[in-house]
């Protein structure tokens, strides 16, 4: 699993699966450094890209889920010598903290946490904005997921399904905003991020864009980590509405599950995960590719976690257990500054990839059983379709000698997977149409 590469002065860096960061010069392949990112033999994985911001380059890792603790870490982009690492979630609260910022956490976490890992890895969305000088880094979800054996007192679990604003020559935390109070449903804020410009209440916010797995779609003053607006995008049952004052949701009554167990909407799969989202500032929609799907949270009377293993905390599935509705797929054309859907198309799937948006009025989206479709990024009418192999992911758009391309990768990958590059030629004259 890889989701991309950065790029920066004649390199190319790649994160890969056993925690290693390298450098590669981008002319011959050859190896320039090799870094060990996470502990050898650990349950910490790289499954993100790295991002390079100010001769820097920053990197997460995943593993909440097998009981890990997370943090991310700057390095030189030349000597791939470590600049700075910020924590997360904080440790064994007997030992010194790394910085103010898990001191502050700790008061926030109760029981012994640290010997479960207590999650909160980096493993996707990061952004940067050279202006305020802040990189903004996304917080996964808890581990256990179960609040109940994680932090048995309560607690808001900071900096669990968060958004951070750090200084990128430092990682000193500026403000955070967490979208997720003591995260009990694996509700993730690793989701892409999208750094815009709107007009709102009559003057224009520097914002930043997220929906995450949680089912609201935040709209949050990018300098400061000011709560603007929060709305559900899809069906929601475990908050009713996110407080603007407070900035916190207003959960419903059967939200904290227990051992009792719930229904709950969004699924630990959530309205929306890593599949990116885009904005087209034309016609200032955002597009989602989301989904509808309800998931039943029961925690166990007893954990103890085992190290290599899944560990949500959870209730293995029983006979006579409540069962989920069938879920549904969607792309969603989502208005940030009114927080209203523009237009809704189901998708065929369940699953389907990220979306692009072009200049040109067009939405690509592919799906998981193949079909790969040109919207009409304001009207959500289909353009334009063709069936590729299955699970298709997220395309790109470049101009080479005049013409515009679009390329996707489509089918599985590993030995016999038969997977493909794709790439399509667009007709200027019919409105983008490959």
């Amino acid at each position: 699993m890889n989701r991309g590469v950065a790029l920066h002065n004649g390199k190319v860096y790649v994160g890969l699966l056993d925690g290693r960061l390298v450098a590669l010069d981008a002319d011959t392949g050859r190896i320039v450094w090799v870094h060990q990112t996470t502990p050898v033999g650990s349950d910490y994985t790289i499954t993100g890209a790295p991002r390079v911001v100010k001769g820097k380059v920053v990197i997460g890792n995943a593993g909440a889920d097998l009981g890990v603790r997370g943090y991310i870490t700057a390095y030189d982009a030349e000597t791939g010598e470590q600049a700075w690492r910020f924590y997360t979630v904080p440790g064994d609260p007997s030992k010194p903290f790394e910085s103010p910022a898990m001191e502050r956490a700790a008061a926030t976490w109760t029981g012994e946490w640290w010997k479960y890992g207590g999650g909160g890895t980096v493993w996707d969305s990061l952004a940067f904005d050279p202006e305020a000088d802040l990189l903004y880094v996304g917080v996964g979800n808890g581990s256990p997921w179960s609040r109940d054996h994680r932090s048995p007192g309560g607690g808001d679990n900071l900096y669990l399904a968060s958004i951070l604003a750090l200084r990128p020559d430092s990682g000193e935390l500026v403000w955070f905003y967490q979208t997720t109070p003591g995260d009990d449903w694996d509700y993730t804020a690793t989701q892409t991020m999208i750094l815009a410009d709107l007009m709102m209440d009559g003057r224009e916010r520097k914002v930043l864009m997220q929906a995450p797995k949680n089912g609201f779609f935040f709209v949050l003053d990018r300098l400061t980590g000011e709560l603007v607006s929060a709305e559900p995008y899809t069906s929601v049952t475990w908050a009713t509405a996110v407080d603007k004052k407070t900035g916190r949701p207003v959960e419903t009554p059967t939200a904290r599950y227990g051992t009792t167990g719930s229904l709950i909407s969004p699924s630990s799969g959530g309205a929306h995960n890593w599949q990116p989202m885009s904005w087209n500032p034309i016609t200032g929609l955002v597009y989602i590719p989301g989904r509808s799907h309800v998931g039943y949270f029961k925690a166990a009377p007893f954990f103890e976690p085992q190290p290599g293993r899944f560990n949500s905390g959870l209730a293995d599935p029983v006979p006579g257990q409540p069962q989920p509705p069938r879920p549904t797929a969607f792309l969603l054309a989502w208005d940030p500054v009114t927080q209203h859907e523009r237009w809704r198309v189901p998708i065929d799937t369940v699953i389907s990839g990220g979306t692009l948006a072009t200049g040109g009025g067009v939405v690509f989206n592919g799906t998981a059983d193949g079909h790969f479709r040109a919207y009409d990024a304001l009207t959500g009418e289909t353009l334009w379709e063709t069936q590729l192999a299955p699970v298709v992911a997220t395309p790109i758009t470049y101009r080479l000698d005049g013409r515009q391309y679009v390329t996707v990768l489509a089918g599985r990958g590993g030995p016999g997977g038969g997977g493909r590059v794709w790439t399509f030629a667009l007709d200027t004259e019919a409105r983008g149409r490959p």
